[in-house]
């Protein structure tokens, strides 16, 4: 079962304009050629699947578009006629009169990253772009999957480290993004298993241990007793932070989506962003008092709680990942500036919330409730993350020889 569509992909946008191509889609197996020409997203009909009209050249493309889609059409029809299977490289070739380049690293890196955004996940997407990009840069155009070696990624690593001046963890998390491509790329049969240069006698990858710090009782009422003129930006930022922490360290991104239909018999029940798990949270008294005072204000047809995404042109999960994102470093802006004002001097950020009630709850609640409480699938999570926290045992046994000292 074959289909032949236009699209336009609007995960390449540059400089306002995007590429338009076709896609091939045989037995689950997808292709998308480019056309070679690229337009504004406005100028785009996707529901008829052509230029609009509005573009100055829309009956020359769309014309172009119905040419190369008859020409794929029939050799896909050849093919099918002599029981052969249908080569997308083939098509760029015969049909397009392209250089094949899919098995390249550029390209297939280009590729897994329009998978990232038609699956939606724009936060991995949004970070993987810089990375592919520095890959790209550094192994050129048209390498192939067997340049991926051992030695190159270590020499990758000293660039990461030397030219660009990343942090361990970024560089980390760079190995991790070029270690996913090569476990597909290997099921998709571009890089020999043999090969695989990660993992065994390969590169090992070590997440590094990071310094967690949260906030204390005493600070976290710092905040909210600090005196803001209700409803500005610095005002949804402290609530921001506060709603996080109350919902026992929820993400800030999920603090922004909340909707008051989320809200139910005195809970807060809604899907986490990060792993689409369903969670629910007694609202205790702190959170319903916030909660209130944005009730008061409540605009008919408004559906979330806080306004970032109650503003229009918000009509699409990317420009809801954008908003979010824009939202969280304006908020961490405020929350600098508070912190500042009130005394504490810790870095306050919204996801200083979550470390916050991490901080808080320490030793005092058990592990297994508070895996709950994270939302964490495996408890060893719930372990590693806690660490940073409990503290009490290695405190009493320092007491114990200090406290020793003093009496002898």
């Amino acid at each position: 079962m074959a289909s032949i569509s236009p699209i336009i992909r609007e995960e390449r946008v540059s400089k306002g304009l995007v590429p338009i191509s076709i896609r091939v889609t045989v037995d689950r197996r997808k292709c998308n050629i480019s056309l070679g020409h690229r337009i504004k997203i406005q100028d785009w009909d996707d529901e008829k699947k052509r230029v609009r009209k509005s573009h100055p050249n829309s009956v020359r493309l769309n014309n172009l578009l119905q040419n190369y889609i008859s020409k794929i059409d029939n050799y896909i029809l050849q093919k099918e006629a002599q029981n052969e299977m249908v080569n997308f490289d083939e098509i760029k070739e015969k049909v397009f009169n392209k250089s094949i380049t899919s098995d390249t690293f550029k390209e297939y890196s280009l590729n897994y990253l329009e998978e990232l955004f038609i699956a939606k996940k724009f936060s991995q997407h949004g970070s993987s772009i810089a990375q592919i990009n520095k890959m790209v840069l550094f192994y050129g155009d048209y390498a192939k999957f067997s340049a991926i070696t051992i030695n190159s990624i270590q020499k990758f690593k000293g660039v990461l480290k030397s030219q660009y001046n990343l942090s361990e963890r970024s560089i980390v998390n760079h190995l991790i993004a070029l270690r996913a491509i090569c476990n597909k790329a290997i099921r998709d049969g571009l890089m020999n298993k043999n090969k695989y240069p990660f993992g065994g006698d390969g590169i090992i990858i070590r997440i590094p241990s990071s310094i967690k710090v949260g906030l204390n009782l005493k600070e976290i009422k710092l905040l909210e007793d600090a005196k803001i003129k209700p409803f500005t930006t610095k005002w949804h930022a402290r609530n921001a932070f506060l709603l996080s922490f109350y919902f026992a360290g929820a993400r800030i991104s999920d603090v922004i989506r909340i909707k008051w239909s989320d809200i139910v018999d005195g809970r807060l029940q809604y899907v986490m962003g990060k792993n689409n798990k369903i969670s629910s949270v007694k609202i205790t008294s702190k959170a319903k008092g916030i909660l209130d005072q944005y009730k008061t204000v409540k605009v008919e047809n408004e559906a979330f709680v806080l306004p970032e995404l109650n503003k229009p042109n918000i009509d699409t999960e990317n420009a809801a990942y954008k908003k979010i994102r824009f939202a969280t470093k304006k908020y961490n802006n405020w929350l600098k500036r508070l912190a500042e004002e009130v005394g504490i001097e810790k870095k306050v950020t919204c996801h200083i919330a979550r470390h916050s009630f991490g901080n808080i709850s320490g030793d005092k609640i058990p592990i297994q409730m508070l895996q709950k409480l994270y939302r964490h699938s495996d408890i060893t999570t719930t372990i590693n993350y806690q660490q940073a926290f409990i503290n009490k045992d290695t405190d009493d046994a320092l007491e114990l020889v200090i406290g020793g000292n003093e009496n002898e």
